[in-house]
């Protein structure tokens, strides 16, 4: 007997009916995602309500989707203005320390391809100075 009411039971398994967006009729063991659900037994207007409920959520899903879409939007475009803010600093800051070290120091040089000192005449010095302001005010806001 307890065999007979555990098969009986599994075989209750749900049925469903639903028509699909050309009006063709289905009849499947899974609910129909997001298709006009046509259940047995129901009215026309139960039907229409079924399938405005599923329309509304689809709407209300595509919203959100949107919202989270702008979301990670407006993160990406706010961190890469934080990158660029972060840049502009460090480029001030390393002008802003060549100038002193170019406008504080008697004798100021480079280095070559080949890893020697050069020392800077007037001439490349006030290059670089003017390089230094020039970065100064396009990075120091």
């Amino acid at each position: 007997m307890l065999f007979g009411l555990v098969v009986s039971s599994s075989a209750q398994a749900a049925l469903y009916k639903w028509t699909d967006a050309s009006g063709k009729v289905h009849y499947t063991d899974q609910p129909p995602t997001t298709q006009a659900i046509t259940l047995p037994g129901t009215s026309s207007s139960q039907n229409q309500t079924t399938t405005q409920t599923i329309q509304s959520l689809d709407a209300q899903e595509q919203a959100y989707q949107k919202r989270v879409k702008e979301a990670a939007e407006a993160r990406a475009k706010a961190d890469k203005e934080a990158e660029t803010a972060r840049l502009r600093q460090q480029n001030c800051d390393k002008a802003r320390s060549n100038l002193s070290t170019l406008q504080n120091r008697s004798r100021v040089y480079t280095t070559n391809a080949a890893g020697q000192r050069v020392y800077m005449d007037d001439a490349a010095r006030a290059n670089a100075e003017a390089s230094s302001q020039k970065a100064i005010s396009e990075n120091c806001r």
